[in-house]
């Protein structure tokens, strides 16, 4: 990492933070039983070793902002680099990820788009990234010519003057951005579920 680097960080809750440690430790307290009272089995729990390894790999993730380069890059497993140059080939867009955050999109000409969360409203989130990260976005994507870069970093700005002057996640501007179609059908699919089973 060089100097230049500004760390955008991931949104999380106490419980989730929780709820993924217990589950690590979960499965390793399971997959630790079974070694021992199933030797028959250890082939197979070998085999295990590659999925694990894989979703660690989706879960140590971190994702920075290179202002002076002008690029947004996401890093896994501190080896793993990806990095989507914010320039006129670039498009830049908000968009909402249908789940209670808003992402900002970045789409080079070439390769998948690299997605950073800016603000989620869930039943355990209520965060928006910090006015001066907010600010370092919207100036990166300004002077290096994204695509669609002006009105993605009026938006920004507009967030961070709401944040400094003491409001609200709830009542920010890209708080209004935010879909929640899949959480919302999740719900009521659960909802009627349980509706069916009480009647």
């Amino acid at each position: 990492m060089t100097e230049s680097l500004v760390r955008i960080p991931a949104f999380s809750s106490r419980s989730s933070r929780r709820w993924i440690v217990a589950t690590a430790v979960g499965v390793v307290a399971v997959l630790g039983y079974l070694w021992v009272a199933q030797p028959e089995n250890r082939v197979f729990l070998l085999l295990m070793i590659p999925l694990a390894l894989y979703f660690a790999a989706l879960v140590w993730q971190s994702t920075w902002l290179d202002p002076v380069a002008g690029s947004l890059v996401r890093v896994r497993c501190r080896v793993w680099r990806r990095e989507v140059r914010l320039e006129p080939g670039t498009a830049v867009s908000l968009v909402p990820n249908g789940g209670g955050a808003l992402l900002l999109r970045a789409k080079a000409a070439r390769g998948r788009a690299l997605f950073v969360s800016l603000v989620a409203r869930t039943d355990y989130l209520d965060q928006s990234q910090p006015p001066a990260l907010l600010r370092q976005i919207a100036d990166a994507v300004e002077q290096h010519r994204a695509g669609g870069a002006r009105p993605v970093a009026e938006a920004l700005r507009k967030q961070a003057a709401h944040l400094e002057a003491g409001g609200t996640v709830a009542s920010s501007p890209l708080a209004g951005l935010i879909t929640t179609g899949a959480l919302t059908a999740a719900k009521a699919g659960g909802a009627g579920a349980i509706g069916g089973h009480l009647g």
